[in-house]
């Protein structure tokens, strides 16, 4: 069946600080609706926003609208990320992303969920210090 889901029947939510550091809000595009097994949300981090480490069972895409942000693999360097930029998360992979410590950033992130319902696993905040490496 085909429906248009109004953006007034939604409201932006403030993103959950056991989960993010900093102001971030998330409006839902759409949710896990079998037989999809999609999620989409806008996400828009205030500079120094970001999120916990996390991983997901089936990966994630980030696609960068505006601002300037960051992304981090556990292990790895942390990058910029611009407009237009899309980032490939694979499966189970450890990582985080939000925006420049000077700048808001906001992305459309998009993941699905496991056929038993299963979605993303939240480990301990980003530490500071990890954050403020300079990007790659």
């Amino acid at each position: 069946m085909t429906h248009v889901i109004r953006a007034a029947s939604r409201a932006t939510r403030i993103a959950s600080p056991a989960q993010f550091t900093g102001a971030v809000f998330n409006d839902e595009i759409t949710a896990p609706t079998a037989p999809s097994r999609l999620r989409a949300s806008l996400v828009t981090f205030s500079p120094g926003a970001r999120t916990a480490w996390h991983s997901h069972p089936v990966g994630q895409t980030l696609w960068c609208v505006s601002g300037i942000g960051r992304v981090q693999f556990a292990g790895g360097p942390v990058r910029a990320l611009h407009p237009g930029d899309t980032v490939v998360i694979p499966p189970d992979t450890r990582h985080w992303h939000g925006a420049a410590a000077d700048r808001v950033f906001a992305h459309l992130a998009m993941s699905e969920q496991t056929a038993d319902g299963g979605s993303t696993q939240w480990f301990e905040h980003v530490a500071d210090a990890d954050y403020a490496r300079a990007p790659e």
